[in-house]
This record gives structure tokens, sequence and C-alpha cells, in this order.
């Protein structure tokens, strides 16, 4: 598990197959391997937003939970949560303990939304069990009940799976971003960028489809858009073509006339000598 900047106050309580806890946070960002969290058995972990943000990312998908919201995360896949700060109430399920083992083998995140009442209402009385879990025995194991109930409940309702957004319009710009400020690399291409974010290839096009531009299209449309900038800065009108070719992430001057020419109808030593004139 990778952590960067979590600083949290944590109450954990286990009930039976259940281990769950209130959780504040500050801004952090988590990378989890899919090590069931951590825990010796095969885990799922419901999170349930009480206040602020959490950003969920897993098998290519990912959801922004606010407020009343939450999502159930399988514990075998890789599993990104990143927030400005939030309180949550986080429920971590030894599934084979429980009824629901076997059910989610292909759902590897639920999301439900904040519009869905009973999220909010099972983190209300979560919330109020960690807080006084009760140590009389009695009450403690129908307080057990009680739990598995609750939790019990929310997963069987869980919404028709989604596929969640599949990183969808905020993921889409921080791919151009990231091909804007890294298109003078030659291997620079679907296969690193998909690696880069931590999704599929398949993913990456799929998030493109329908859209003006593919990831290549992007990907040439910066190289042009670089190119021809500097053709038309005098600072580089000395720059020799291959050394012009290499800044843009053309892997040789070749390349870059053929981009420049198939683009303006000219090649860039006309474009260099109009600017001259």
């Amino acid at each position: 598990m990778i952590t960067q900047g979590q600083k949290e106050r944590r109450r954990t309580v286990r009930f039976g197959a259940y281990l769950v806890s209130l959780v504040q946070s500050g801004p952090f960002s988590m990378r989890i391997p899919g090590d069931n969290f951590g825990h010796p058995w095969r885990a799922v972990r419901l999170m349930l937003v009480l206040d602020g943000e959490l950003t969920v990312k897993t098998a290519g998908t990912i959801e922004v939970l606010g407020p009343r919201a939450a999502a159930l995360a399988v514990g075998w896949r890789p599993l990104e949560v990143t927030s400005p700060g939030a309180l949550i109430v986080e429920v971590d399920v030894a599934v084979e303990r429980t009824a629901m083992r076997g059910t989610f083998d292909e759902a590897p995140l639920t999301v439900w939304g904040s519009e869905v009442v009973l999220p909010s209402a099972t983190a209300a009385a979560l919330r109020e069990l960690v807080v006084r879990p009760g140590t009389v025995p009695e009450v403690r194991a129908e307080t057990v009940r009680v739990v598995e109930q609750l939790v019990g409940a929310l997963a069987t309702s869980r919404p028709e799976t989604r596929t969640t957004v599949l990183l969808e319009q905020v993921e889409r710009s921080r791919v151009v971003q990231y091909i804007a400020a890294h298109h003078a690399e030659n291997d620079l291409g679907p296969a690193s960028i998909a690696e880069y974010f931590g999704v599929s290839t398949r993913t990456l096009h799929r998030l493109f489809e329908g859209e003006e531009r593919t990831v290549c299209g992007w990907i040439a449309h910066e190289r042009l858009r670089s190119a021809l900038a500097r053709l038309h800065d005098p600072r580089y009108a000395t720059v020799t073509l291959e050394d012009l070719a290499e800044l843009c992430g053309y892997g040789s001057a070749l390349a870059l006339r053929r981009a420049v020419q198939a683009a303006t109808g000219a090649t860039p030593s006309e474009l260099r000598s109009k600017l001259a004139s």
C-alpha cells in the first residue's frame, strides 16, 4: 500500500466478519495493490462518505463520491483512492465468512449516488455503533447482527453495475494535458500513456471514442503545434530540422517535413523563408 500526504484519525471496531472504522482524513493519495487491503482474508471494502470527497479508481473506471454517496470495492483488484479531505465510514468485510461470498467477482466497483437514501442511513447507523460499540456480551452479539443486516441490506441493493465513468471527461482532459507535456518524447504512444494512467490501452482508446481526435491524433496534433510554433519563431531560425524534429518528438527530419507539409502544403524551409521575408 502506497500512501502520500495522509493524516487521519481512525476509530475501528470489529463486529464479527465486519471491521468498521470511522475515519477523518486530510488530503491524501493512496494506491492499494490488490492485497485485500492488507488483510490475510479475502475482503471487500465499503466506503460511505459522511463529509468531503473521495475519488476512487479501479479496473479502468473512476468515480467521484460526495457526501451521502458510497462505493464498494473488491480487495483483490488494484485500487487508487484520493481525497482533499473527508469523513467516512469504512467497512472491510471478510466475504468468505458471510452470505456475500462469490457475489463480487464480476463487479470490482459498485457505486451508490448521493440521491440514494440507504447508504447515508447505513453510514449514520454504523457511525453511531463505532462511537458506542457496547461491551455487554448480549448487547455486543446483537450489535454484530445489526451490522450484518445493515451491510447486507446495502450490498444486496446494489444498483445495476455501471461501467462507472470509464475515466470520462476529467480523465480525458488529464490525458490530453499529459500528451501536451510529453509530446517531445519519441516513445510517447498509447501503450506508455495507458501504463502511466494505470489502465489498459483498450480502455484508453475507448475513452476517446466519438471524440474529434483519437489518442494518436492528439499526439500528432501536439507535435505539429510545437513544430509550427518553432518554425514561426525567429529564435529557432538557425536550429537544424534534425534538432527541431527531436525537440518536437518526431523521429527524424523527414517525419517532421512530411507532417508539416501535409498540414500546411508547405515545407519547413518554405515556412521559414516566408518568415524571413
